[in-house]
């Protein structure tokens, strides 16, 4: 590109002018890009993402690659925004997530061309459909790309302070932790994770670890042991966790409430809440706002059927679960892992995970190749979510035995 090229892209509307200059990238990370940006503000690229780069010099304390982190970690952001994104199928928001190379749940590897990312979101499951050009893609980028730069310049103009950019600042431990882990079960980009907004009756708590791991005999349930390490987000001082289990008699019977019994870290209440039974978790104090607990509880099912189509589903019901983390590949240190251990004379016949999606499509078995499938070892099976849970939303393992 020309010098006068230069000129004319950034004229044209300088914060999205570079961020479409990082989203058409072949390339190199947008973080890369930025810290490039910012040591060499005269350089091309430089002078391209100017907009972007230049009210992070308020922080002059901060390295150049501090400051490239905190500013893709405003974008990131942004891309996550209900005004920008508003939800985990919506077009705007996977061209986007193709476009910066944001890790995309039905996508390994994204490519080099920004055409060849947008023909990776051609699945059966993306809200694109098996199309057969590119322009739906293109069309959800140029609206995507416009309220990206619209949240994230006014996010620019509101970073007036060093204070401001705190809360984007890398965490230097975190960020040498995460480096260390294997086989890419890492949460994405080593960001401030940003969360919806929880629902009116959430439990005043952020998830940290959370492990389940159900057990089946023949094609039933008949354990579910959960571990949980939480941390309080309550004024008033967290008293317990609120369990809700149930098991399914029969489609004319319905659901049927079957209680949690602690195994350690908590003690339990059962007790009728707005007129159902339910389980208190109860800590052995309450804990203030920042605190954490560590507990354990166990749900035996006697009467739970046979059932052609199975799933181990967690419902998020607090203020978010954060990005999930194996350390060595194996052992889940953050997020939320689900296990699944069948019957030996029971095998599956296909094993998958879902994330974020309605109760149909959860029992929609991926084709062939699809990453969401998963590989039974030795009898179990086991997925850890890299990306944040959100409030409101269901995650799981489902299986068939047909």
């Amino acid at each position: 590109m020309t010098s006068q090229g230069v000129r004319a892209t950034v004229e044209r509307d300088p914060v999205e002018a570079g961020l479409r200059h990082l989203g058409a990238r072949r390339y190199g990370s947008v973080y890369e890009a930025l810290e490039q940006a910012i040591r060499r503000p005269d350089g091309q690229t430089g002078t391209i993402l100017t907009a972007l780069t230049a009210p992070t010099s308020i922080v002059e304390d901060w390295t150049p690659a501090e400051r490239a982190h905190a500013l893709w970690n405003l974008i990131e952001e942004g891309i996550f925004q209900p005004q920008v994104g508003p939800t985990a199928q919506s077009r705007r928001r996977r061209a986007l997530q193709a476009a910066f190379r944001v890790p995309d749940e039905d996508v390994g590897e994204w490519k080099a061309s920004l055409t060849d990312r947008f023909k990776q979101l051609r699945t059966p499951r993306s809200p694109f459909g098996e199309v057969t050009s590119t322009q739906p893609m293109e069309i959800a980028w140029k609206r995507g790309v416009g309220r990206l730069a619209e949240y994230v310049a006014e996010r620019l103009a509101e970073m007036r302070t060093p204070e401001d950019w705190a809360r984007y600042k890398p965490q230097p431990p975190r960020v040498a932790e995460r480096a260390n882990v294997t086989n890419g079960h890492r949460a994405a980009g080593n960001t401030p994770t940003v969360f919806r907004e929880p629902s009116e009756g959430a439990q005043k708590l952020f998830v940290n670890l959370f492990v389940v791991t159900v057990v089946l005999e023949g094609k039933a349930r008949v354990r579910r042991i959960s571990e949980r390490l939480i941390t309080s987000q309550d004024p008033d001082g967290l008293r317990w966790f609120t369990s809700r289990a149930y098991s399914t008699r029969s489609p004319a019977q319905g659901r049927t409430y079957v209680p949690a019994q602690p195994l350690w870290g908590c003690r339990a209440e059962h007790i009728s809440e707005d007129g159902l039974p339910t389980t208190r978790l109860c800590f052995p104090r309450p804990l203030k706002r920042g605190e954490r607990a560590h507990f354990a509880a166990e749900v035996v099912y006697e009467t739970d059927p046979d059932d052609p189509r199975g799933w181990a589903s967690v419902d998020i019901d607090s203020y978010g679960v954060d990005a999930g983390e194996l350390r060595d590949g194996l052992l889940p240190v953050s997020g939320l892992t689900i296990r699944v251990k069948f019957d030996d004379d029971s095998p599956p016949a296909a094993v998958w995970w879902y994330a974020e999606l309605n109760e149909r499509e959860r029992h929609q078995e991926p084709p062939a190749g699809s990453p969401r499938r998963l590989e039974v070892v030795e009898g179990s099976v086991s997925k850890t979510f890299e990306k944040p849970c959100q409030p409101r939303e269901s995650y799981g393992i489902a299986f068939n035995w047909l």
